[in-house]
């Protein structure tokens, strides 16, 4: 008769079903820990299970329920001021609406994100929201205002010592820089050196584009 302990292992056999990408036994679990917390007043513990749920929305691509579940969990982490599970959830409503191409609402919910993490000092949350930024900045086709973003991620990450976060990084820059028109290119490239970018990752970017087309 212990509902609370089993409201804690429900969410984690929900976890384990969700790493296994079985996401209809995952919300299951979900569910079944969601009602004891909510029917015991356990406003936290459903807060957290309301963002998990969000979490197998999202991965179903059920943008909607995402959304839904995601502003559930906020709304008690902003009433208890639980600010770093606010950054959290604020940057997964910006993932959310850069999935539906809503660039606007985005960028507002990174930045929302972003302030508390700043202000934190979890640099390295940071720099993943300033990458996110990034893209929604490539999506708008500002690649100057892209770099500025990806520079600053990578900048972190490389402090961090972080290789898989920095060579995600890298191949954003390469991607956007392959995508930029060619009298922006010279710009990014100074932006580049200016930030301490390798030489050699710059000289395979100008490579990259000046090779020939090998099309008929």
């Amino acid at each position: 008769g212990n509902e609370h302990g089993a409201a804690i292992t429900y969410h984690q056999l929900g976890r384990v079903a969700e790493e296994r990408r079985d996401f209809a036994a995952a919300e299951s679990w979900y569910r079944k820990s969601l009602e004891i917390k909510e029917r015991q007043g356990n406003e936290h513990g459903a807060a957290i299970t309301y963002h998990q749920l969000g979490l197998v929305a999202e991965e179903r691509r059920d943008f909607a329920a995402a959304e839904s579940w995601y502003r559930k969990s906020l709304e008690i982490e902003e009433r208890q001021g639980n600010e770093h599970g606010a950054a959290i959830t604020y940057h997964q409503l910006g993932l959310v609406a850069q999935e539906r191409r809503d660039f606007a609402a985005a960028e507002s919910w990174y930045r929302k994100s972003l302030e508390i993490k700043e202000r934190q000092g979890n640099e390295h949350g940071a720099a993943i929201t300033y990458h996110q930024l990034g893209r929604v900045a490539e999506e708008r086709r500002d690649f100057a205002v892209t770099w500025s973003w990806f520079l600053k991620a990578v900048s972190v990450f490389l402090r961090f010592n972080d290789k898989h976060s920095t060579g995600i990084v890298f191949r954003s820059l390469a991607k956007s820089f392959s995508e930029a028109l060619p009298d922006i290119r010279p710009r990014l490239l100074s932006q580049g050196r200016e930030a301490g970018l390798p030489d050699e990752f710059l000289q395979s970017l100008e490579s990259s584009v000046n090779q020939p087309s090998t099309e008929s």
